[in-house]
Parts: C-alpha cells; structure tokens; sequence
C-alpha cells in the first residue's frame, strides 16, 4: 500500500475503536488483542481470528495490494493495521518456536495422557476431576496407594506440568509467587522439560517417528535428572526462580502493537509521534510494557517516532526472543542452560541487557533491510551465546530434504488434502515449516511488517508472502461461528474439508482438559464454532468424540 495523500492521521477518531480488539472470549482461552475493547482477537486456543463486523466491512472492500493514496480511506487503513495486527498474532503462534509449543502444548495434553486415562477408566471407573480425585484418594489412603494410583498420577502431573509452563511463560513477574505455593509445582526447568517432550512426541508420532531429524526428547530425561539430583538452579522443588520482568503476553502485544503502529505510521502522509499514540491511548498498558523494559534494560530513551531506530531493534529483539531454537529444532547441547534458551522472557531480558554492550546497535536499523536483521542478529546472538537465528531456519529447511514424512506432510499443504491421522497436529506443523522457509528468505518482511507493507516497499512479493501467511481460520461480519479461509489455488471442497476435520477434535481436547483438571460436571460449550447451533446437537457430538477415544459416556461420570 502506498501513502494515503488524502488520509491524514488526525482523521483517527480514538472514540471510534477501528484499531481496538473484538471484546469476546468467555474465559476459554488465552487472548491476544489490538487494544482495550473492541475491533480484533487472535485466541490461542480456538485458533481463530476474530475481527468486528465494522472492520470486516471495511477490510473485505480493501483487497491486499498496491494503491494510489487518494484510493484508501483513513477509516479502512485503521481498520487494516488491525487485521495486520492479529495477522501478526497468528504468525506467533504458528510461525514462531515459542508460539508452537504454546499452541500445540493444548493438544499434546491430550495425546500424551490417552493411554494412561484409559486405564484409570479400568482401575478405577469415571472420576472428574481426575486431580481432586486422585488428591483426596492419596490423603484417605495414605503413601501406600501411590503405587495404585501411578496412572492418575502421571496424567495429572502431565497435564498440569504443561500447565504450569503456560501460566509461567505466559506472565512469569504476575504468577511465579503463586506456583512456589502450588504443591504440584516442581520446578521451572521441569515444566519446560516436559512441555518441550510432549511437543516433540506429538509431532514425532505424527510425521517422523522414526526421528529422523527431531531431537530423541527421551535421551533427555537422564540430563534433567541429573540436575534436579545436583539440585542445580531452576531444577529442584522449591529452587529460587529467576523472574523475568515480562513474558509472552507482553512481548506478543508489543510486538503486535508497534507493528501495527508503523504500518499506521507509513501509510499516512502526515504521521503521528509517539506522544500522540501516548495521548490516545494507544501506548499503555500491556500494550507497552515489553517496550518500556527494553528501553529500561538498554539504557535507552523514548523515541520522539515510532520509525526511530530504537523501535526496529525492539521489534528485532522480540522476534529474537520468540523464537528459541534449543529443544526444537535443534537439539538441547547444554542442559544447565535450557532455561535461559528456551523461556521467551528470558531471553528477552538477556538481549536487551545485551544492547547496553552493544550500544551502536541503537541506531543500526535504517533500511530494514535482510542484511541489517542477520548482521545485527548475530551481534545480539555472538554476545550471549544464542543460536544465530539462521541456523534454525536452515534446519528446519534441511528437514524437507532429510524426512520423507516431511515430504508428505507439505505435499498435503500445498493441496489442504490432509491425511486424517492427527490432522490438526499436521495442519498447524506444516503451516509453521511453510512460514520457517519463507523467513529464512525474506527475514525483514517477517520481523518488520508495518514497515514492509506499505510505500515502495509494498511489491507483488510481499503482496504474495502476506496472503500466503493468512490465518487459516476466521469469524465473519454477517454471522456467528468459525470459517475457513478461501485460498487461491486450492480446492475449496478440500479446504473445507480439513477444516471440519480440525475443529471435529476439538471436543475431544477440550473434555480431556475437563476431566483432569476442572471441577464439576462437563460443559460442552461449543457455540462460538458454528452459526446454527444446538446444544443438543453439540452434546450429543462431544459426547460422541469422547466415547470414540475413551469408550464411555461423560454421563456416567462421578462428579
């Protein structure tokens, strides 16, 4: 898109809320969002993207492409830099490390703990919650019944092991207080251990389970024995935790905010100061926190524009911290280090603190260009000892040569003809490899979208890389419910298809969260998938998903 000569920024109404979030969760799931109440979601664990039906309008008669400025109105950019902004938040989830684990740890709850549940089922009949029973079981009965209660045992603590990881990861500074006093809590290097392990048996036993080139997370367990033995910090029970000032929730919306605002920033003839963001509200809050412990962190000031070069290294340093390369998809080579390589607020901390070392990275990003995101990425990375993002990139890209299940699995990606065999584990996967590959060429437009979508610097390339990195899956203006994207080239009938597939496991996820670790009977509230909804119809379907995994009935279960 070029400037817009005739949309000024001052024709942003801030009571009109274009660039403000959709207000709707109902508690499910963790929310990404563009600002305070109204206009745009990402929810993690529904994977969708939600847009109001002012911005749908608005966006639908605004196809992606290049423009004369006299063609877009102030209102439909608005609208637009909201779209980019949950854009920007699906391609954490699928197209960063960090946002993989996050996304896929909902499922590998599940798949990890089948077995196991199955025979709880025949030991012990249908308990829910399976954690308050398996407590009170141990408290009535005593240490000598942990022995009989090895199954509950192990898919409780699976579960909420991955739990923990998310909580923490999530807001460490706001919960790591909290998980001290929680019994179940082991430890931070723990919960990241097993996350990491479940992620790498759910995509093993998927697509490479002869781990061709997966790390083998079961020659891990030894090591991190080892270190809870030596008692070796971050490790063991009760080990002092070092807290990261933020974490994935406010590096996501940094990230997502200040890209959001350079796309503004470029597209507007007549661009706005950081001052005026600040003043209508559009710099606070979460939305900002990440931002200002990175100029806290490396000793840096706030920039009078959101185009200074400050703003381009924070948003480099996000993607930097995002994506951890240890544990997947390279192999864990240190492992007293693993915290500090994998968690996303550590790294975050750590590579601002490394700007302080490195202080003419200040004012390094002018073209954001390819060559400044490696260069200033391996200054960053060489001072702290991380993995050269390259690196990472380049592995996964040497997978498709290496895995004939790979092979497979994009094959399937380039029809949306996927094989049913963990489908959703597959779809996501092979979105995150496409997204990889694509980074690996054009880094810049990735790390700095805003900046790339708009001006000379918006071609038919990027126009291509934005539409093929599109959620998968959407709301619409008109009516409730979940869709699929349409996408050029492929069979609409097939695409519609993998999406029916998708959300038909979803149930099955969901319930099996329940019955762990949620009190009280089962609520099967699936309304938010489909516009003709029927509970009846929807209990009967969830109740037939479960039965399909597990052979009962969640009627017959024991509250």
């Amino acid at each position: 898109m070029n400037k817009s000569s005739s949309a000024k920024f001052w024709d942003i109404d801030p009571q009109d809320d274009l660039l403000n979030p959709v207000n709707e969760n109902n508690g499910a799931s963790p929310r990404f969002e563009a600002l305070l109440n109204a206009h745009g979601m990402y929810e993690t664990l529904k994977f969708v993207l939600r847009l109001s039906p002012r911005n749908h309008e608005l966006i639908d008669s605004l196809e992606f492409g290049i423009y004369q400025g006299s063609e877009i109105s102030a209102e439909a950019l608005q609208a637009y830099s909201t779209y980019l902004h949950e854009t920007v938040h699906w391609w954490q989830h699928v197209g960063s490390s960090s946002g993989l684990l996050l996304s896929l740890s909902y499922l590998a709850q599940t798949h990890a703990n089948i077995a196991d549940l199955r025979k709880v089922i025949s030991q012990f009949g249908l308990k829910k919650s399976l954690k308050r029973w398996a407590d009170e079981t141990l408290l009535r009965e005593g240490p000598s019944v942990q022995e009989k209660l090895a199954n509950a045992n192990i898919a409780v603590n699976n579960a909420l092991d991955v739990e923990y990881y998310k909580i923490y990861a999530f807001n460490p500074k706001k919960t790591a207080s909290w998980l001290r006093g929680e019994k179940h809590f082991e430890s931070v290097g723990h919960n990241y251990h097993i996350a990491y392990g479940q992620l790498i048996g759910l995509i093993s036993a998927s697509m490479d389970p002869e781990l061709h080139v997966l790390p083998n997370a079961k020659k891990w367990d030894e090591e991190f024995l080892r270190l809870n033995r030596s008692r070796h910090e971050g490790y063991y029970w009760q080990s002092p935790m070092r807290v990261a000032p933020v974490g994935l929730h406010a590096i996501y919306e940094g990230q997502a905010r200040f890209i959001q605002l350079q796309f503004l920033n470029n597209a507007f003839e007549s661009g706005p100061s950081c001052e005026d963001w600040r003043e209508m509200g559009y710099l606070s809050g979460i939305y900002v926190e990440a931002f200002e412990n990175f100029l806290k962190l490396s000793k840096s000031v706030w920039p009078t524009d959101i185009t200074d070069p400050i703003v381009g290294l924070f948003l480099l340093i996000c993607d930097l911290a995002i994506n951890p390369t240890r544990g997947l998809p390279l192999d864990i080579e240190v492992y007293e280090d693993f915290i500090r390589d994998v968690d996303v607020g550590a790294r975050f901390t750590l590579l601002c603190l490394a700007v302080g070392e490195l202080p003419h990275l200040k004012t390094a990003i002018k073209l954001y260009s390819r060559d400044e995101y490696w260069e200033i990425s391996e200054a960053l990375t060489d001072c702290l000892g991380y993995d050269h993002p390259r690196l990472a990139l380049q592995e996964i890209k040497s997978w498709l040569e290496r895995s004939e299940g790979l092979k497979t699995l994009m094959a399937e990606y380039e029809t949306f003809d996927y094989d049913l065999h963990n489908l959703p584990i597959r779809v996501f996967f092979s979105h995150y490899i496409s997204f990889c590959v694509d980074k690996l060429e054009r880094p810049e437009f990735f790390c700095w979208s805003g900046v790339w979508m708009t001006g000379e610097n918006a071609d038919d390339e990027i126009a291509n890389l934005w539409l093929r990195h599109l959620s998968l899956f959407t709301d619409r203006a008109d009516k409730p419910g979940v869709y699929p994207r349409k996408w050029p080239g492929r069979d609409e009938r097939k695409v519609q298809m993998m999406f029916e597939n998708f959300y038909g496991t979803m149930a099955l996820y969901d319930l099996t969260h329940q019955w762990i670790l949620k009190e009280g009977p089962f609520v099967c509230n699936y309304e938010w998938i489909s516009a003709n909804y029927s509970q009846d119809d929807a209990d009967a379907w969830a109740n037939n998903s479960f039965r399909q995994t597990y052979g009962v009935d969640l009627k017959d279960f024991e509250f």
